[in-house]
């Protein structure tokens, strides 16, 4: 099939319906044309057979009354008789009425034949008797008037079917134009709307956070290549939205650091001291003192382990993929890893469901509650509390996280802007304004939803909504 641009397949519909419109406007004016000569030929058919009438009429009283003037009134109706036949004659020629025109015309040439003949006899003796002469020509002036009156029937039923087939042909050409006109939009939809309405739902996907590639349609012209190119588009968004990603988690592991070397301080030191006492106390030769020592290192060095591990699993690069994993675990990860930055006089309360198991991306998931718990402290000033909770709302089939706070609270007019990427109300050098924007994108990618609930002066909630697999998930992630 060749393939033609978005361009020439418009103008090609265009110029088939141009010339359609085109061929009914022809057809059209040749049928009208044709009513018209008919028209013509009707008025001198009528008047054609008004001349017979007169033509009979002197006929009559030439044969009653016998006066030359009825006579000589009667040949001059008849020559005027033949000279609308041939009038007639040169407008139909090419008409049905023809062959009837020419019968008539051989008729009133006999008729004229026969009145030139009793013309003489009765010039010759006006009391001659006419009676078979008479009446033969009675008989032919009989069959002329007929076939003119027959002439104009037939030229009225000709008028008539051209009128009727003009109306059919109309009708006919006019559903055409409906039926085209109904199909161009279709195509039009098919080839321009459908792929325009399909962008742009996507773009509002994209949004909303989401980069999903378009179904790219067989149109063979430009909107195919605009999809392709729009899927290209996405592709390149949805790497940069990795490295933004990438890149704050490289600023937030920056912000941890800190946190993280004064956690491992801590279990560090008690690892030193008891290592100093144990060999202190080695000569006594108390083994079970000994071995208390041992195990607060061997406990110690677990705990620097575990601080560790954390920080290296959430600075990890992997592809984005879906699990599901208990949610009690990821969030005190997640406390433990950003702990440390939050301010002593603030509180950090976590009540999530033990065994709540929900489908995620548990790298990322950890960025966005790590996200949340910082900016969260840095809305409080002085005291306050960060509670982080968690329930099913199984009517929607999704788990519901709440990260609220005891801050100063977010203004209504800065509640549509808080997830645009580089809006933020910190002072300079304070913040990206990518922060808020990273987590929303991350919880769309997961078909969640985040929206915050927020009155100044009181504290700040964010919801975060994250779809189940199944009302209720089993230990193992499986529906129970």
């Amino acid at each position: 099939m060749p393939s033609f641009s978005l361009r020439y397949k418009i103008l090609i519909i265009l110029g088939c319906y141009v010339f359609g419109i085109l061929v009914m406007f022809v057809v059209s004016q040749e049928d009208l044309t044709t009513a018209k000569d008919k028209l013509e030929v009707v008025e001198l058919a009528y008047s054609l057979n008004s001349i017979i009438l007169e033509v009979r009429r002197y006929e009559k009283n030439f044969l009653l009354y016998g006066t030359r003037e009825a006579l000589q009134e009667n040949t001059r109706q008849l020559a005027l008789a033949l000279e609308t036949v041939e009038t007639i004659s040169g407008k139909v020629a090419k008409f049905k009425v023809h062959p009837m025109l020419l019968k008539l015309k051989n008729l009133t040439l006999a008729y004229q034949s026969g009145m030139e003949l009793l013309l003489r006899k009765w010039s010759e003796n006006s009391k001659v008797e006419l009676g078979g002469l008479a009446d033969e020509l009675r008989s032919q002036g009989q069959d002329m008037t007929e076939l003119s009156k027959e002439l104009v029937r037939f030229e009225h039923n000709q008028i008539r079917t051209i009128l009727n087939e003009l109306a059919r042909r109309l009708i006919v050409w006019s559903l055409v134009a409906i039926a085209v006109g109904i199909f161009m939009p279709l195509v039009m939809s098919f080839g321009i709307f459908k792929p325009l309405r399909i962008i742009k739902e996507a773009t509002e996907d994209i949004a909303l956070g989401r980069f999903s590639k378009i179904e790219v349609l067989d149109t063979r012209d430009e909107m195919q290549q605009v999809m392709e190119a729009f899927n290209i588009m996405v592709k390149e968004l949805e790497r940069r939205q990795d490295q933004l990603v990438q890149s704050q988690k490289l600023s937030s592991i920056g912000t941890l650091t800190a946190g993280i070397a004064h956690q491992l301080n801590n279990p560090l030191n008690n690892i030193s001291t008891s290592c100093q006492i144990a060999v202190d106390d080695f000569d006594a030769g108390d083994p079970v003192f000994i071995k208390q020592m041992l195990k607060n290192i061997e406990q110690e060095t677990y705990r620097a382990r575990d601080v560790v591990q954390g920080l290296l699993e959430f600075s990890r690069v992997k592809e984005f993929e879906l699990h599901p994993a208990n949610l009690w675990d990821v969030v005190n990860r997640s406390v433990k890893l950003v702990k440390s930055q939050v301010p002593s006089a603030i509180k950090l309360y976590v009540d999530i469901p033990e065994n709540l198991r929900v489908p995620m991306d548990v790298q990322r998931i950890q960025e966005v509650l790590i996200i949340m718990i910082i900016n969260a402290s840095q809305a409080i000033i002085g005291e306050g509390e960060i509670s982080l909770s968690a329930f099913v709302d199984k009517a929607k089939k999704e788990a519901v996280i709440e990260i609220r706070d005891t801050g100063t609270g977010i203004p209504a007019e800065i509640k549509d802007r808080l997830f645009d990427p580089f809006y933020t109300t910190k002072e300079e050098g304070q913040g990206t304004g990518l922060g808020l924007s990273i987590a929303y994108g991350i919880i769309r990618k997961h078909n969640g939803e985040i929206v915050v609930e927020s009155v100044v002066g009181e504290g700040a909630s964010f919801l975060i909504h994250l779809p189940l697999i199944a009302d209720q998930v089993d230990e193992r992630g499986e529906q129970s």
